[in-house]
């Protein structure tokens, strides 16, 4: 390999950088920073996965091996980074991880997945002695934080020295133009909630929560956007004589999340089970107050009542109070806002996460910068 070739990289997703939810807006913050701030790297994705219609994605799924293949036979790349869920998403990219492995490319295998330990559990010991191996034989495993390394080397024995901790990360939006201009118009009363509707994003909780006299009784407005079952939520919202209060707008593209941020005081997002929420940067970012879990690697963003509240998982009561704490005091708000806008200025850009990205390809190519 030559110093002035530039060290190509093959990232593999679900959609590509178009894809649905926090892995695919993490991927469209990444790959342009990756290449715009690292001329010595060249990055692209290749999604193996497809626009989510059941019958093509076995379709999708074999182009990517056959252009991985093809690729890595005639030396076309040097590091494939796979990034992973659970499930399905876990066995397709063991096999591009296998693939990639058997032409002597490093990989890297990236955990995103919230519900990867509960997939874990789940598998028969054949098959979880399978994955183990896999992980194990990974160039490195990027871990999101500090919870997901511990699982990693604890439970399923990965050597700590291939495992790193690297954040998910997003842009600044106060960079952006007119975006500041938006945040100055905030509601405080305004309360949003991004993810798909579901129970493991909390979304009951959250209608539970905003239906107690507690909160019911103050003055505020809601707005839970994302996919699932939306219709059922209305219905629930109406059942709750919500829905003049409660919108449920369904999926939303990220230009008009990040509008919804900038108008919003309070971000909840009572998840069952997490990695690392790009939405709860994406408002530590933009300066919401963030109520949230204390499950994945939650807690290296939101510490309780320094960067945001804590409330358990699936315990609505503490959720209304919660609300109804921030909702009564400004003061309060401000100061969670702006400790975790502080935090995200430290930990959290996308600048500083694609920088720690780049340092590990030029050490799995051993090429300095």
């Amino acid at each position: 390999m030559t110093e002035e070739r530039p060290i190509r990289v093959w990232h593999f997703g679900p959609g590509g950088t178009r894809g649905r939810g926090g892995m695919g807006r993490f991927l469209a913050y990444l790959l342009p920073t990756l290449n715009r701030d690292n001329p010595d790297l060249q990055c692209q994705v290749i999604d193996s996965y497809g626009p989510g219609v059941f019958w093509q994605m076995p379709f999708w799924f074999a182009a990517a091996l056959w252009r991985l293949g093809w690729g890595a036979a005639r030396g076309q790349v040097d590091v494939v980074h796979l990034h992973m869920a659970a499930y399905g998403s876990i066995l397709r990219k063991l096999f591009l991880s296998a693939l990639a492995r058997g032409f002597g490319v490093p990989v890297m295998i990236h955990l995103h997945g919230a519900d990867f330990v509960e997939f874990m559990d789940r598998s028969p010991g054949f098959m979880r002695n399978f994955l183990i191996n896999q992980f194990k034989n990974a160039t490195y495993l990027v871990a999101i934080g500090h919870y997901w390394r511990d699982y990693a080397t604890r439970d399923l024995g990965v050597p700590a020295s291939r495992v790193v901790v690297i954040h998910n990360g997003v842009p600044d939006p106060l960079l952006e133009a007119g975006v500041a201009e938006r945040t100055a118009t905030r509601s405080d009363q305004r309360l949003l909630s991004l993810g798909e509707l579901g129970p493991r994003k909390g979304t009951p909780e959250v209608l539970t929560a905003l239906a107690t006299p507690e909160v019911r009784d103050l003055a505020w407005s809601a707005v839970l956007a994302g996919n699932g079952p939306v219709e059922d939520y209305r219905e629930e919202a109406r059942r709750l004589n919500l829905s003049e209060r409660v919108e449920l707008p369904g999926w939303i593209e990220s230009a008009q999340a990040w509008r919804l941020l900038a108008e919003s005081g309070i971000f909840l997002l009572p998840s069952r089970m997490e990695g690392l929420p790009v939405a709860i940067l994406e408002a530590m970012a933009i300066g919401a107050t963030v109520i949230t879990t204390p499950v994945g690697a939650i807690t290296d963003a939101i510490e309780d009542g320094v960067t945001g509240l804590l409330v358990p998982p699936g315990d609505a009561p503490a959720l209304a109070a919660a609300i109804a704490r921030l909702l009564r005091d400004p003061a309060l708000r401000a100061r969670l806002a702006g400790a975790a806008r502080q935090r995200f200025e430290e930990r959290f850009t996308i600048a500083r996460t694609a920088e720690k990205v780049a340092a590990l390809y030029r050490q799995v190519v051993e090429r300095p910068r």
